[in-house]
């Protein structure tokens, strides 16, 4: 037998010339991707709470120009997933928040009162349910002249724009809010309707539509589960940019999802993870093999190449916003996707 020499000496001298020896790095060609996050729900009936509290904590304008609560998963620093964070953000009425633009792209999802927020001049009225976007370096401000609290989900690829290195942010000269330009909603007038105008002078890589009202998206979204004989596994729709029929913003899209009530999903698995947002009903995922339960408001992440299906509770039917990092795997060919009947069994 052959005496095993000792080659400590040689990787002490590959390590001072900062190199490693790849026949020693773990999973440099592992099979499937190393699940290095966990699903997890946040309750808004938690969550609300802490946020209202955060007023005796930070006053907009005098302490921060916003005041949110991220979602860390609890497998990470920051983000809740490895491109994506999520939260909930309140404006009380009366209060505002400055204007500021940044190379990280936001969508904001209204959950709870109403008010506007400011894109490049265009006062976008917020009501529940509605889909708003700050595409990358949009200027935007928020303006709550109701008189009942506004809540919303915050969706930023803050994450990804950090780990390129190319995260950027201006606040507004003076800190202050933008100058109306433009009518309210004229984004949502112009091309909100299926149609384009016949001048085309969009020319940027996000939809010119600034709003996607709950209103129309929903009633899309049971008009096509209608007219797909209502199947028990459930409908989803994608918001798109009406000029490309591609996503809303270049590296996030969305969707809207209905189940009806008692009925679950097909189970689903993609490389790109997905958060969940609940705007009607309530009920369950079984996510890699566990439960997970949530109701109205909640939100909740399924990483990377995970296994879920959705379960509406009886009652009422569960209506899903979703976003989903897609957009960046596509393009690279990274995008893989797999569906089943249910979940399968965890392997032992």
């Amino acid at each position: 037998m052959t005496e095993k020499k000792d080659h400590s000496e040689y990787f002490e001298r590959l390590k001072a010339a900062h190199v490693a020896a790849l026949w020693t790095i773990p999973g440099t060609l592992a099979e499937e991707p190393t699940l290095d996050e966990v699903p997890h729900v946040w309750k808004a009936k938690e969550i609300f709470p802490l946020l209202h509290e955060a007023v005796d904590v930070v006053d907009l304008g005098d302490d921060a120009d916003r005041r949110a609560l991220n979602a860390s998963n609890p497998k990470r620093v920051f983000g809740t997933s490895h491109n994506l964070v999520a939260g909930y953000q309140l404006v009380l009425p009366g209060e505002t928040a400055p204007a500021h633009r940044h190379t990280p792209s936001a969508i904001r999802l209204l959950l709870e009162g109403s008010g506007h927020t400011t894109v490049d001049g265009e006062p976008v009225l917020m009501e529940p349910g509605d889909l708003v976007l700050t595409p990358p370096m949009t200027w935007h401000d928020h303006r709550h002249e109701g008189d009942t609290p506004m809540i919303w989900l915050d969706g930023l690829d803050v994450p990804f724009v950090r780990g390129q290195h190319a995260q950027f942010a201006e606040e507004y000269p003076n800190e202050a809010l933008q100058d109306l330009t433009e009518a309210e909603d004229v984004s949502v007038a112009r091309y909100g309707a299926g149609m384009i105008p016949a001048e085309r002078t969009w020319t940027k890589n996000h939809s010119p539509l600034n709003k996607y009202p709950y209103k129309t998206s929903k009633e899309s979204l049971l008009r096509f589960h209608e007219s797909e004989g209502r199947p028990s596994t459930g409908s989803s729709m994608e918001y798109v940019n009406p000029i490309t029929g591609g996503p809303v913003i270049p590296t996030i899209t969305c969707f809207l999802s209905v189940q009806e009530a008692g009925t679950k999903s097909r189970a689903y698995r993609h490389t790109p993870s997905k958060v969940f947002c609940v705007l009607e009903g309530s009920g369950y995922s079984i996510i890699n093999g566990e439960r997970y339960d949530w109701e109205k408001h909640d939100f909740f992440v399924v990483p990377s190449w995970h296994w879920y299906e959705h379960h509406a509770n009886e009652g009422e039917d569960a209506v899903l916003f979703s976003m989903s990092d897609r957009p960046i795997y596509e393009p690279f060919g990274l995008l893989r996707e797999q569906t089943a009947d249910a979940v399968p069994a965890a392997k032992n």
